[in-house]
């Protein structure tokens, strides 16, 4: 058994094992070529004669540029970090639905017709699986009765006031 071990184990060597290739073309360079990589190595730019070494060359020298960086002038003063922008802040509020579709085109449409009814905010909500025109940002139920009276004057059947989450 473990002979049969050691013999899979030295099978897995060689096949698993990069191979070296060397080819030579024109006897002016040599390349080497190591297993199926693609990448290739030129070893020397003097033709190989059989009986020498191939001669390797070091590597070019690249040279590193530093900029120094120029002093500020005195007319450049930084400018003082900005304070951090806090998002605003949401709270439980009130605003009118006008309109519910399953369809995001025609909530967009009725959504635009509102922008130009009302002279308040109008927000297209996707609440699964209808858009929903609501208007307004409002605090409480008795500043929002006004706008709902409005709406349905304004030919939005069965508007009405719904409790969520606004920007006051």
């Amino acid at each position: 058994m473990k002979k049969i071990l050691l013999i899979w184990c030295i099978f897995l060597l060689v096949v698993c094992a990069p191979r070296k290739t060397a080819i030579q073309t024109e006897g002016l360079e040599e390349v080497v070529v190591f297993g199926e990589e693609e990448r290739v190595a030129t070893v020397s730019t003097t033709p190989v004669l059989p009986d020498e070494e191939p001669l390797l060359l070091p590597p070019p020298v690249t040279e590193e540029i530093i900029v120094p960086s120029l002093p500020p002038r005195e007319s450049q003063v930084p400018a003082p970090p900005m304070p951090p922008v806090a998002a605003p802040q949401k709270v439980y509020g009130f605003r009118v639905q006008i309109f519910a579709s399953n369809s995001e085109e025609n909530a967009s449409r009725v959504a635009a017709d509102a922008r130009q009814v009302f002279g308040e905010k109008v927000y297209v909500d996707y609440v699964a699986p209808y858009y929903k025109v609501r208007v307004g940002d409002y605090l409480t139920r008795e500043e929002i009765e006004p706008l709902k009276n409005e709406a349905l004057s304004s030919g939005y059947r069965g508007a009405f006031i719904v409790e969520t989450m606004v920007t006051p």
